[in-house]
């Protein structure tokens, strides 16, 4: 009888051991095959450990193609910016191999992807950089008026290619075939800004990495944030707390005289250190600011929310100017692009933009986070932030033959950067390596979905400088908007009026 009890007891042991694996087996297989689903599935691999990580992505999109696309191997010549790099030694489109870097390898696997699909041959050229880039609008300008269709597309940067709209030299975007701008890959608010009389030769979208790239953004340094015990930056954010004000309130208290000699210093610690031209501008997008309307024909004209932007210049130059927490060269005039503080662990709170974290903190040991820039007040309904003027802007030569094929493409590379190009590279710029977490893929989606640029922000330099007013006031250490605005505003109305002549004569 013992005999019998003892064997039964073994038995039921072998059993339930036997049911504990099978339900193991079953929740690993179904882990993989959950992780399978994102991206390429090769996108989650953490290259240091060769593992698979949960990741959380917006894989389950899915754009409008047809599926039975097939453009013959056909050629689409793709005109680029020479030095529109996006990380160190890394382009945006011109990437000819897998190096073992991940952000070249992505974009390198992207750009594969979408020849393989539309059974197209990517020839991307890249002739100037930024410092003659005005040779390549030229360029461009005289091969479109010659009929000449050697570009099929064009990726223009964003400071200088605006003036061949302004002359009709580009293709209506709502008359390319196979794009849907309404799609999460497109970036809404640039649409909306950059469609006057329902016209639109503008678009940036994920497959212009460089919008993501050179994303105005806050570091925060981990390390100051737990040593002054200050609350939980991320909670701040997604709370819908973070403010200009609770900045300034959370930073005038962040000072440590590190070396003891009784001056405040770079030698020392501080909350913030906000000191050039490109970071003062990030306040104008993160506040929302309109400088311009559009009357019922669609058109822009100068209409600034006078009181709104008087009182960001205030509050930006009290943060920076009048906060025991903020630090802030002698002499400085806008040029300082230095991160060294914010590395060696004596700054809280860096902005930059993302591409910074890529270049320059990939060997930083101590810990950071990103966020958006501040937002004006509590009542903003959401984060905005800067997309600086280094980004590449889709546009098609008015004289395109190949308009169906080009709207295929830039559909096709969008949705596929959004999917797996711009999680990879918030990523790497977070050193996460593809290990992505929940907070980390609700920050990028915070960041994304808010980035912008606006009509005063692209025509800027067509229109009088009216986005630069933050810059050149702080620059000059100076609150007094009403000064600037009345010897600027009627130099920028008139500047407006004749953009808009132009481009109703180009039509």
């Amino acid at each position: 009888m013992m005999k019998t009890k003892k064997c039964f007891l073994i038995f039921a042991f072998i059993l339930i051991f036997m049911l504990i694996m099978a339900m193991a087996m079953s929740c690993q297989t179904n882990q993989t095959e959950t992780n399978k689903t994102v991206g390429d599935g090769e996108a989650n691999l953490d290259p240091d450990s060769g593992s698979e990580e949960d990741t959380e992505t917006a894989a389950t999109v899915k754009d409008s193609l047809p599926d039975d696309l097939d453009f013959n191997g056909e050629t689409l010549t793709l005109h680029v910016r020479r030095d529109g790099t996006i990380a160190p030694n890394v382009f945006e489109f011109f990437v000819e191999s897998e190096i073992g870097d991940i952000v070249n390898d992505i974009i390198y696997k992207r750009n594969k992807t979408v020849e393989e699909r539309l059974n197209i041959k990517l020839n991307v050229v890249g002739e100037y950089g930024w410092e003659d880039y005005d040779k390549a609008v030229n360029q461009l300008r005289a091969n479109i008026m010659a009929g000449d269709n050697s570009y099929d597309l064009i990726a223009g940067w964003s400071a200088r290619i605006p003036s061949l709209s302004v002359q009709g030299h580009l293709m209506n975007l709502y008359d390319v075939p196979y794009l849907d701008l309404s799609e999460p890959w497109w970036n809404q608010i640039i649409t909306e800004e950059l469609t006057i009389n329902k016209k639109l030769n503008f678009a940036v979208g994920d497959g212009n990495s460089s919008a993501l790239a050179v994303c105005m953004v806050m570091f925060v340094n981990n390390s100051i944030q737990k040593d002054f015990s200050l609350p939980n930056i991320y909670d701040t954010v997604f709370e819908g707390k973070w403010t200009i004000d609770y900045m300034g309130d959370l930073i005038k208290n962040v000072t440590k005289d590190l070396n003891g000699d009784g001056v405040m210093d770079e030698n020392d610690l501080f909350g913030a250190y906000i000191t050039n031209y490109n970071q003062w501008d990030g306040f104008m997008q993160s506040s929302n600011i309109k400088m311009t309307k559009k009357d019922e024909n669609g058109l822009p004209y100068l209409d600034v929310e006078y009181d709104k932007l008087a009182n960001l210049v205030d509050k930006v130059y009290s943060l920076v100017y009048e906060n025991p927490g903020s630090y802030v060269k002698n002499g400085n005039k806008g040029e300082d692009f230095s991160s060294d503080m914010f590395k060696n662990n004596q700054v809280l709170f860096w902005p930059g933009m993302l591409v910074i974290a890529i270049e320059r903190f990939r060997d930083m040991e101590s810990d950071y986070s990103i966020i958006p820039y501040p937002k004006y007040d509590n009542f903003q309904d959401q984060y905005y932030s800067r997309i600086q003027d280094g980004v590449s802007l889709f546009c098609v030569p008015s004289n395109c033959i190949k308009v169906e094929m080009v709207g295929a493409f830039m559909e096709a590379a969008s949705s596929e950067s959004y999917i797996n190009v711009s999680p990879a590279y918030f990523d790497v710029a977070m050193k996460l390596k593809y290990a992505r977490d929940e907070a980390s893929a609700k920050m990028l989606d915070t960041i994304r979905e808010g980035a912008y640029l606006n009509f005063a922000g692209i025509y800027n330099e067509s229109i009088g400088y009216p986005w630069h007013v933050m810059r050149q006031l702080m620059s000059d250490r100076s609150n007094k908007f009403a000064s600037w605005y009345e010897k600027n505003g009627p130099k920028i109305t008139l500047a407006i009026e004749k953009l808009i002549d132009k481009m109703e004569e180009s039509d």
